[in-house]
Order: structure tokens, then sequence, then C-alpha cells
């Protein structure tokens, strides 16, 4: 990191609004006609619109906090509750997004202290890339930085009374949450695990659950991984690039999927949007294109 990437880090601890400003430029005025350009996933457009005022997010790997800054003046801040088990960025989400309900726990189906890998690629710690499948090797990968995290299925802290009990004595108000309207989850090659934590959460309160998914990241066929989801009482859908409406993913064209694309956000599709059943595509009914 150069001299003046330091610097410029160094201002989310003396200003943490001006640094968000200048950190997440690229997501301010994002509008269709800017977002590919801007080299931006559509997915941050799309959520925005799709996402009432009143609704409760969640953000399950929630990294440096893209959709938190995204959604942090949309939605109600004690609406927004965001995981992120690695403990740097966990720090850094604190400061920059203090009003949120955040938590250091790694989502998955069991309960235990578990091993957090953090790849260095040329030379460099790439928090980016935490997973707890300490297996997965990235392109490029020297060594491996391994952690200690604490491990929860979802179902537990939103089911467990002792859990729940301990956050009302702590007047924290987490998870003790009435509706939850969407779930994003990003948690490179973990997320069956995180969803098979959370099946009892999404089939009471069926939320629209947009899950980062790639063959790359895994040894069973991704297809038969989506369609297990699916059995849930979900359909398929991906955020097609030229309508900016969801379309029906199809095993076809997510074989067609070349993970030599993965930054080409026009041409590479890894975010699965999974819509209850009974709900339809709201997107058919939402204009993304501004007005001239």
């Amino acid at each position: 990191m150069s001299v003046y990437s330091k610097l410029a880090e160094n201002l989310q601890y003396i200003s943490p609004t001006f640094y968000k400003g200048r950190f997440f430029k690229k997501l301010k005025g994002l509008d269709a006609h800017n977002l590919l350009a801007r080299k931006v996933e559509p997915e941050f457009l799309w959520i925005k619109n799709i996402l009432a005022k009143d609704a409760v997010f969640m953000d399950v790997g929630a990294n440096v906090g893209a959709y938190l800054f995204t959604l942090e003046n949309h939605l109600k801040p004690e609406n927004i509750y965001a995981f992120e088990p690695n403990p740097q960025l966990f720090k850094r989400l604190g400061r920059l997004f203090p009003n949120v309900n955040l938590t250091s726990i790694a989502l998955s189906d069991i309960s235990t202290i578990a091993e957090f890998k953090i790849p260095v690629i040329n030379g460099e710690k790439i928090h980016t890339r935490g997973t707890l499948q300490t297996s997965i090797k990235e392109k490029n990968e020297e060594k491996t930085i391994l952690q200690k995290v604490e491990v929860k299925p979802l179902d537990d802290l939103v089911f467990d009374e002792v859990y729940i009990e301990r956050s009302r004595n702590a007047q924290t108000g987490k998870f003790n949450f009435q509706q939850l309207d969407f779930i994003k989850i990003d948690v490179e090659g973990n997320e069956m695990q995180t969803l098979r934590g959370a099946k009892k959460t999404v089939e009471k309160f069926k939320p629209i659950l947009m899950v980062e998914m790639e063959q790359r990241h895994h040894n069973e066929n991704l297809w038969t991984l989506i369609s297990e989801i699916a059995d849930w009482g979900y359909s398929v859908n991906y955020l097609d690039r030229e309508s900016l409406k969801l379309k029906t993913l199809t095993e076809e064209f997510l074989n067609q999927q070349n993970p030599d694309n993965v930054k080409n956000y026009k041409d590479y599709i890894n975010n699965i949007i999974f819509l209850p059943s009974l709900q339809e595509p709201q997107t058919d009914k939402i204009n993304l294109f501004p007005q001239p």
C-alpha cells in the first residue's frame, strides 16, 4: 500500500463520514447509465429500488460495507443487520456504520470456534476474500493467515431463547425482529452451510435471498445446490444486465458463466436471486432507467 493510500485509510479514524464519501464514491449518484462504466454490480442499484423504506435487511458477509453504504440512508439503521467475522473488517465497519446492528459471528450450520482464512496474494493480505472454507485457494495465493472466529447458525440467534434473552438484557434489540425482507449472502464458498443454518428463519419470514454462488467454490454441482434452495419454495433468478430486470435462471445459462470474467459485471453472473414462489419479480414494475 502506498503512503498516500495509508494516509487516505487513516481518514476513517478522523472523519468516518468524509472517508465513506471518498471510499464509496463509485456508489454515489449511481444510475443505470453509469454503473457498468464505474464497474459496479447492477445489484447495488436494483436493491435500493426493490426495498421499501421500512424493510428489514440482513447482510451476511458485510465485508467493507458497500451494501451498508448503499442502504444506510434508505432504510432505518435499526432495521439493518450485518455479519462480518473478519476482526479487522468488523472494527472498520463499527467505525463507519455505528448505528446498524453489527455482529462478528460467522454464520454457518454449526456452533463452534473455527478457523477463518485470509489469503495473501502478491504479498498483501486480502481481507475481502476471507472465508471459513480454508481449503479454497485463490488465484496467485501465496500463503494463508488463519484466525479463530465464533461460528453459529442464524437459526440459533433468531430462535434460541437464551441468546434472545441475553440480547434483550443487553438492550441491543439484536434479532428481535418481526419481519425479515431481504438477506444478502457473500461468504466465499460457505453459502450453503450459511443457508442450511438459517432454514427455519427463511421458512418463517420468506425473505428475498441474494446469494453469491460460483462453481469454482464448490465440489458439488452448483445447479444441484441452487435447486436445494429452490425446493424451500423459491424461484431462481438473476438480474439481466441489459434490461435490469429479473429473469429466470436456467442450468444452461448458469453453465455459460466463465469465472475468468468475475470482474466483468456486464458478462458475469454470480448473484443468484431467490424469490418466494408467490412473489412475482417486482423489478418488472420498476424503471431503473431515469427519464432524460
